[in-house]
């Protein structure tokens, strides 16, 4: 066996240790670094992700970063296990480049109406808040939605493919978060004055609650966390008691890997959940990650609300938009029956008349 083979069976979860940091476990053999939860170790695969600014690789790799040293000097470190010299680097964030040439919304509209069953109405609503568009990646037609900060900046975009691959990609569809995204924005939408939030996993997700509850909501802001990211809940949750209190500028000094303190002190130093005890309602997926990362939440003492989308059946996992569609399904089997009794009510049979015998 070659000497990279053997560094590179070393425990990343062991190795994280000895550079002082301690991943806590989400599910199964998925571990969070503690202060940025889209940054994830897979025990199983001995490998890492940080979804957020789209990094990942293994041992060697996740020593390289965290460290800030060589390929040779992170080889030299997991031999030795000499981590006294090695230095974490500070987060540094870019502006957000958006380069997409974007197209008309045809085939995006059609994608969001045929296959999610989402309606024209509720499409135009995210359309004129700026939330969707149709552009070309890599020579693909997708899907985006573009997420925006508290100053109204482009901070993020996720992309959706609109050509199904089952070949090419896992999930059958393209779906990716554009390089440099700052991922603890999230993607927004606002009904009304906002005075609480409900966070949803995605913005399929997100497009289906609002489509499923409109007529219930108010002075609220629907967030897409693109997963379950703490980081999210946290920045959303600043910006609400920033702009109440007409303290927006405050946010351009808070370091989006210090938000969860942030979030730890208004719980601890501040009235405002005592204020604001339903400002926090999560709505993700009804399934074993979303149900522990309410749990979570809960254990952190946080106030939270779940609004969960039934499961159906024997089904395991449920999302917004498998409500969404299987009421369309529902729908579209009702219609021969709604036709024809229509057709009864617009054209009814003559009236039989009985002719007198003579």
């Amino acid at each position: 066996m070659t000497r990279i083979k053997i560094v590179k069976q070393k425990a990343i979860l062991d190795v994280a240790e000895s550079l002082g940091y301690s991943f806590r476990r989400l599910s199964g053999h998925i571990y969070e670094h503690p202060d940025h939860d889209s940054f994830r170790i897979f025990a199983d695969t001995n490998t890492f992700k940080w979804f957020s600014r789209d990094i990942q690789g293994d041992v060697i790799d996740f020593v390289q970063l965290v460290a800030g040293v060589t390929f040779k000097e992170a080889v030299s470190y997991l031999e030795t296990g000499d981590f006294e010299q090695a230095t974490v680097i500070e987060e540094t964030y870019q502006p957000f480049q958006y380069y997409l040439h974007e197209e008309p919304f045809q085939q995006a509209r059609i994608y969001l109406k045929d296959i999610r069953g989402l309606s024209d109405q509720t499409i135009n609503s995210f359309g004129r808040q700026g939330l969707l568009a149709q552009a070309t990646y890599h020579s693909e037609s997708v899907l985006v939605f573009k997420s925006y900060d508290h100053n109204g900046v482009l901070q993020a975009a996720s992309l959706q493919g609109l050509v199904k691959n089952e070949e090419k990609y896992n999930r059958g569809y393209l779906k990716k978060i554009m390089k440099g995204s700052h991922g603890h924005v999230g993607i927004s939408f606002d009904i009304g004055n906002p005075k609480r939030l409900i966070f949803c996993e995605s913005v399929i997700d997100m497009m289906s609650y609002y489509q499923l509850h409109q007529k219930q909501l108010s002075d609220v802001r629907l967030i897409s966390m693109e997963g379950l990211k703490l980081s999210v809940i946290a920045y959303q949750t600043l910006r609400l008691a920033a702009e109440e209190q007409g303290k927006l500028a405050f946010l351009d000094t808070v370091k989006p890997s210090r938000l969860s303190h942030y979030l730890q002190a208004i719980q601890e130093t501040t009235t405002f959940f005592q204020t604001h005890s339903n400002a926090i309602t999560m709505a993700v997926d009804n399934d074993e990650a979303g149900r522990e990362f309410c749990q979570k939440l809960s254990d952190k003492g946080l106030p939270i609300s779940q609004d969960l989308p039934p499961l159906q059946g024997l089904e395991t996992k449920s999302d917004w938009n498998d409500v969404v569609k299987q009421q369309k399904e529902k729908s579209l089997s009702d219609f021969p029956q709604r036709a024809q009794a229509q057709v009864i009510k617009n054209h009814p049979p003559p009236k039989r008349e009985r002719a007198m015998e003579l």
